[in-house]
């Protein structure tokens, strides 16, 4: 498959669209997730309690409960403000773990639960996680009731191996939650989720958790639930039945459907669905949630027929028509896919996300002005960066590369912590409009700040390759692979160049074999082998591979392959049919037309 038509769909899925399978946590853990998320933290402003993460613009002021009596001196409180001074000037300076330090030195004179906090979260930017321990637990030690420090030293503590801290925090809970022991467990449950490197030491926290409580139920669902999240299927299922077994509920009935389904018993997890679903005020949202767990565990059909079911008792449901389309689209029935977003895009609080969608479906229609229409009514929400990067990308279609350009520097300016994303996404307009000078002078630059930046330099090999500079564009590839030799991406991409460009068929065998073998359900990569098996003189071997890569990614290159394999094989009137078909939704398609007039068709 083509590294630049891959590339474009790896930039359009940077920010992930709204898709049926994708459901948010319950649990509200909005310190950890902010304290523990990989992404940098900028200061902003002063510092609380409540959010620890963000970095004050200025010396954050010891709070007044920690301040010492004026009877007894100001020198604990000049020192700690010192140090306070010091630790923001570092964080200022990008150097979170000598801020992290500095505020612990701050707690050797007061103490306060917000200087201990930012301790914390300076301390998880710098990646430290020893040290982010010993901030939490001092932050711990001064605050006890507070729940968010707990959380984040459950989480160190498992991450470090020290499973018996993590159990007692997590006993903690459980005992003390306001909502009371069910609460406490579901509240657990959530957490634990949170670090699924350690779901071994996880799951055997839960495991002894639960021990204590033998006749909880919401024990079971708790187990169950964090044993689903980490595929133990089994253990989910056993679970959920004893919950079951202790205290019938509509949650428990839920968490059995949800293991049932990933076992691949629908039969069964149908006739539990329908005993939730009968007299349930609920009965749409739950059928809903039904129809989205179906198509996450590969069970389209079944997600469809759901999906259609609750369409029947309610036509304007307008989730069942959103996600009807989501689907539609990916099996590319477009007109339907089209008829299910105009629907839902009569309410008001959902244009954006319907707007977003028939945008994608001008797209592949190759519709870039009625698509760029669509993107422009998308302006915030979820969808609204990606919207923005796909104007760009039907600005320059209709040949407004300046105004693209234009669009990706104003969002590098207004999202710096994303400015790579949008680079590359220039680079591939200009990429796409042949200005390949420009793009390599782009990516260049950039390289100049990052020399091993494995998607820079993935990006300026697709401009190399191009441009025929076969041996500039290897090289960049086996750069990333020299620092990771386990990159599919790169593996395939370097297979295929050296399949296309060469006559090093061998290498290309061992490139693309290691990528399908890394990662055997991507259609590029599968595209890939079945274009090598051809080029081998192995049409047999190419066509079950060419036909896998076409059903899960219907792409014009990958059409141009398969039409080209049926016809060698024979079968001329379907390969016929299909390269037609693919030329006339794609008509300025070049490897087609080659592919075509090669067949004489």
């Amino acid at each position: 498959m083509s590294r630049q038509r891959v590339q474009w769909f790896v930039i359009f899925h940077w920010l992930p669209p709204v898709h049926p399978s994708r459901t948010p946590l319950r649990l509200s853990l909005s310190l950890t997730l902010v304290l523990l998320c990989s992404c940098a933290l900028a200061p902003s402003s002063p510092a609380t309690a409540a959010d620890p993460g963000d970095a004050p613009a200025q010396a954050a002021p010891v709070s007044p409960a920690a301040q010492p009596s004026s009877d007894a001196g100001s020198a604990p409180q000049v020192d700690a403000q010192f140090h306070v001074m010091a630790g923001e000037m570092a964080a200022g300076r990008q150097q979170p773990a000598v801020a992290a330090r500095e505020f612990l030195q701050a707690l050797d004179y007061v103490s306060d639960p917000q200087i201990a906090a930012r301790a914390t979260a300076q301390a998880l930017m710098a990646q430290d996680d020893g040290l982010a321990l010993q901030a939490a637990r001092k932050w711990q030690a001064i605050d006890p009731t507070s729940l968010d420090a707990r959380e984040v030293v459950t989480r160190l503590a498992l991450r470090a191996g020290l499973n018996d801290e993590a159990y007692a925090e997590c006993a903690s809970i459980v005992h003390d939650h306001p909502g009371g022991i069910d609460d406490g467990f579901h509240h657990v449950a959530l957490l634990l989720q949170q670090e699924p490197a350690q779901s071994v030491a996880a799951m055997a926290v839960m495991d002894r958790l639960v021990a204590q409580y033998p006749k909880q139920a919401g024990a079971y669902q708790a187990k169950g639930l964090l044993a689903l999240r980490y595929g133990k299927i089994d253990q989910a299922e056993q679970a959920a039945r004893e919950a079951l077994r202790i205290k019938p509920s509509r949650e428990a009935s839920l968490l059995l459907v949800g293991a049932l389904v990933k076992k691949g018993n629908i039969a069964e997890a149908d006739q539990v669905m329908d005993g939730v679903l009968k007299n349930n005020p609920d009965a749409d949202e739950a059928r809903l949630g039904y129809a989205r767990l179906l198509i996450e565990s590969d069970q389209r059909e079944h997600g469809r027929a759901q999906l259609e079911k609750l369409l029947a008792e309610q036509p304007g449901n307008v989730d069942a028509h959103f996600n009807l389309g989501l689907l539609d689209i990916d099996d590319r029935k477009l007109d339907e896919a089209e008829a299910h977003f105009l629907i839902v895009a009569k309410k008001p609080d959902r244009v954006g996300d319907a707007e977003y969608f028939l945008g994608r479906i001008a797209e592949l229609r190759h519709q870039p002005k009625q698509a760029l229409a669509h993107y422009e009514k998308v302006t915030n929400g979820q969808q609204g960066l990606d919207a923005a990067v796909r104007r760009a990308a039907m600005l320059a279609k209709l040949n407004r590369v300046d105004d693209a350009r234009a669009i990706l520097e104003t969002l590098r300016d207004q999202f710096p912590p994303l400015a790579d994303r949008f680079l590359m996404a220039e680079g591939e307009i200009l990429l796409d409009a042949g200005a390949y000078d420009q793009a390599l002078e782009l990516y260049g630059d950039a390289l100049k700040d990052n020399p091993d930046d494995s998607d820079l330099l993935y990006s300026r090999s697709l401009v190399y390759e191009r441009m025929n500079r076969v041996s500039d564009s290897e090289a960049d590839l086996r750069k990333i692979l020299e620092k990771t030799p386990d990159d599919a991406r790169a593996l395939n991409a370097l297979g295929y160049t050296l399949l296309v460009h060469t006559d090093r068929l061998d290498e290309a065998d061992k490139l693309v074999s290691k990528a399908l073998q890394l990662t055997p359900d991507d259609p590029a990569v599968v595209d890939s082998m079945g274009w090598l098996r051809f080029r081998q003189g192995r049409p047999q071997d190419a066509l079950p591979l060419l036909q896998k890569a076409y059903s899960q990614f219907p792409d014009s290159e990958v059409a141009a392959h398969l039409g080209e394999v049926l016809w060698t094989v024979g079968s001329k009137d379907q390969a016929q049919s299909l390269l037609t078909q693919a030329a006339k939704a794609d008509p300025d398609n070049i490897q087609l037309r080659d592919t075509l007039k090669r067949l004489g068709l």
